[in-house]
C-alpha cells in the first residue's frame, strides 16, 4: 500500500511538472515562475513539431559552445551551461545590467509522442541552440480476443 501510494505521489508530481512546463511555453511570460524559484536564468525558447520532427530552439547569445551541456532522460531534456559577458577583474560602472549571466538551465518536457531520442540532431550557431527528434511512426497492433 505504501509503495503504491508512493509511486502515485511520484505520477503526480512527474504530471505537475509536465502541465508547469507546458504552461510555461504557452504564457506571454514564461519565466516567471521559474525565475521565482531559484537563482539560475532561464533562456528563452520555441518547441513546435513537423510533419517529421519535433524541435527546440534555444536563444544562447553569448554562450560559447562549450559551456552548453545537454541531457537526456525518459520524460525530458535538460540544456545547462554558463554565460560570462562580464570580466570580473575588470571595474566598471553600470548605467543598464539587463543581459542575464551565470548559470542558466531550461527543461523541456517530451510530448505524448514517439521520438527517435537516441539520434538527436544538435545544432549551435549565431547564439541558436536547435534540437531536432525525428518523430517515429506509431506502430498499433492487434490483439485477439480468445
Amino acid at each position: 500500500m505504501q509503495e503504491r501510494c508512493y509511486n502515485n505521489l511520484g505520477s503526480l508530481r512527474r504530471e505537475m511538472l509536465k502541465f508547469l512546463s507546458d504552461a510555461s511555453l504557452r504564457s506571454h511570460d514564461p519565466l516567471t515562475m521559474e525565475n521565482a524559484i531559484d537563482d539560475i536564468w532561464h533562456p528563452k525558447c520555441d518547441v513546435f513539431q513537423t510533419d517529421a520532427q519535433w524541435i527546440i530552439l534555444v536563444e544562447l547569445a553569448g554562450v560559447e559552445k562549450q559551456n552548453i551541456n545537454i541531457s537526456l532522460a525518459d520524460e525530458y531534456i535538460k540544456i545547462s551551461g554558463e554565460r560570462d559577458l562580464h570580466p570580473e577583474n575588470e571595474h566598471a560602472t553600470y548605467y543598464s545590467m539587463e543581459i542575464e549571466t551565470g548559470r542558466f538551465e531550461r527543461i523541456i518536457y517530451f510530448p505524448d509522442m514517439t521520438l527517435d531520442k537516441d539520434n538527436p540532431q544538435v545544432n549551435y550557431r549565431d547564439g541558436i541552440l536547435q534540437i531536432s527528434f525525428k518523430i517515429e511512426a506509431t506502430i498499433e497492433r492487434i490483439i485477439p480476443i480468445e
